[in-house]
This record gives structure tokens, sequence and C-alpha cells, in this order.
């Protein structure tokens, strides 16, 4: 699984604008095939810093994401960032569920 997280900042008075458009492909980016999750985030200590993520079975579902025309709409945004835009991808290995975190919670009760 690939992880892919962006984070920008808007303008002040174009955030409503930043989220509307974000938040207006995380729909379709969700449907698409190879796409586990697709999600804005707006951060609480700046309300300007805007977090698109999203997780793909695939290296190639997230490269031809990066190539489709959905996300060529957000470069104009990227592009209007106040703070250079900060881009991760990374591979992910999955370990577990609620499972795991119990496991570990007990674990440090014995």
């Amino acid at each position: 699984m690939f992880q892919a997280v962006l984070r920008v900042v808007a303008p002040h008075e174009m955030r409503g604008e930043f989220i509307d458009v974000f938040w207006g492909l995380t729909g379709p980016t969700a449907c698409v095939r190879g796409c586990r999750e697709c999600r804005v985030f707006r951060e609480v200590e700046d309300g300007d810093a805007i977090t698109y993520w999203m997780q793909w079975d695939s290296r190639d579902a997230l490269d031809e994401h990066f190539r489709s025309e959905r996300f060529r709409r957000l470069l104009p945004y990227i592009e209007m960032s106040t703070e250079p835009p900060e881009v991760e991808v990374t591979r992910v290995e999955r370990l577990g569920g609620i499972e795991t975190v119990l496991a570990a919670i007990n674990s440090r009760l014995s």
C-alpha cells in the first residue's frame, strides 16, 4: 500500500475556496479503482493549513492519480500555497487494527 500526503497553506482570504476544491475531489478520487482512502484535513493550530491524504493499493495506481485531470485541478492551488508545499509519498505496511493496540496496552499492564 502507498500513502501520499500533501500539505499546503492557503492564503487566508482563499481558505474556503481551497477547502472546497480539495474536498470536492475526495469523493471522485475515492471511487477510482486502487484508491483505498482520500481525505482532507484542516489543522487546528493553523486553520489555513490543509492536508490532502490518500492511500492507494499500488504505486501504479498512485502514479496514475498524479497524472489524472482530477489531480491537475489541484496544481494551481499547490502553487498558491503561502508556504512551500510539503509532499510525502511512502510505502505503508499494515501491522494490525484495534487488536494491535489492545495487545500493546495489555502487555504493558502485565
